[in-house]
């Protein structure tokens, strides 16, 4: 599949797991007309993981493009040290991300020569269109904007696209990797949307319905200097934003965590910046829509499976620790 160019031309793709992740690979891959040697979905808490197999491995590439991937203080150091080795067996790097970055960490980058966009107006599919389109030729423009707003309206959590929460569903977090594949190979060919698509949201929407039932359950609320917080435990059939924003609507919460029984916890909020707690804990994100991994203690996964509260009643006594340690910051 992979054409017999030059190995200066050949590339490999590091993204996120969900779908602007997918999708931004993907017009990588559309813009050069090109597959990469080699695609990694990984999350940002494991980027320094996949970055290790990397540097490990015997690809003969030039250029690593990563993307829809934040910094994480916790693992920065180690990233550090892998581009760093990158680096020095002469392969570029570049870096097209949407999050929230501190200078600090952009400097480092910077320093080992690492080409770093990141733009917080867009999503990361609309940074990769707007600073990767010296690879294009014959661009269709149509198909990018389309895909742009679309993967954002859903992303950015503003749904003033249809296909926003179409395409938030088309890839979940937990899907295998081939189903990922196949849905970034054929945008990478021009294909915004198709039937196998429609009928996988429109089974993924069934389950969703079947899910809400269960998510009142396992809500639980407490209020500390007049914020309300909600802990919720993931529910597989439903998107994170998407239990977020019902949770939200029940429980009339200012922040709302979605917790899942290994640790990772997404934050949504319309009034707190969240992105300042999910940094005391290790993450990172956005002001409104940020996360963050912690270890559960093996006596509270014990409990868990006599007590349907009991992860959402760790994870609510740790946020409410680091509130009352780190504070709150409105915003409007």
């Amino acid at each position: 599949m992979v054409d017999k160019m030059s190995v200066n031309d050949n590339y490999i793709i590091v993204t996120h797991t969900d779908m602007d992740g997918v999708g931004s690979a993907a017009l990588y891959i559309y813009l050069h007309n090109k597959p990469p040697e080699k695609i990694y979905f990984t999350e940002p808490y494991l980027l320094y993981k996949t970055l290790k197999k990397i540097v490990g491995s015997d690809y003969a590439v030039k250029n690593i493009a990563l993307m829809d991937l934040g910094m994480n203080k916790n693992t920065m150091d180690k990233i550090i040290e892998y581009i760093r080795i990158l680096r020095g067996k002469n392969i570029d790097i570049e870096w097209f991300d949407h999050h929230v970055w501190d200078e600090d960490w952009i400097n480092k980058l910077k320093e080992l020569g690492v080409k770093i966009y990141i733009d917080r107006s867009t999503c990361a599919v609309g940074v990769v269109a707007k600073y990767a389109r010296q690879y294009g030729n014959n661009v269709d423009e149509d198909f990018v904007s389309e895909l742009v707003r679309g993967v954002c309206a859903g992303d950015l959590w503003r749904f003033d696209h249809w296909r926003g929460p179409w395409y938030l569903r088309l890839i979940r977090r937990h899907d295998d990797p081939e189903w990922r594949l196949k849905v970034l190979e054929k945008i990478s060919r021009g294909v915004l949307w198709d039937e196998e698509f429609t009928a996988k949201v429109v089974e993924r929407f069934e389950k969703e319905l079947y899910g809400y039932k269960m998510v009142d359950d396992t809500i639980l609320t407490r209020e500390i200097n007049d914020i309300r917080i909600a802990v919720v435990l993931q529910n597989k059939s439903i998107e994170n934003s998407f239990t977020a924003s019902y949770t939200m609507g029940r429980t009339n919460a200012d922040i709302v965590a979605v917790v899942s029984k290994d640790g990772k916890v997404s934050l949504r909020s319309r009034n707190i910046n969240i992105r300042n707690l999910a940094l005391a804990f290790g993450g990172g994100g956005h002001s409104r829509a940020a996360g963050f991994k912690i270890k559960i203690p093996l006596i509270i996964r014990l409990k868990s499976f006599f007590s349907n509260n009991a992860i959402q009643e760790y994870i609510m006594l740790k946020l409410v620790e680091k509130i009352r340690d780190i504070g709150i910051e409105r915003i409007g």
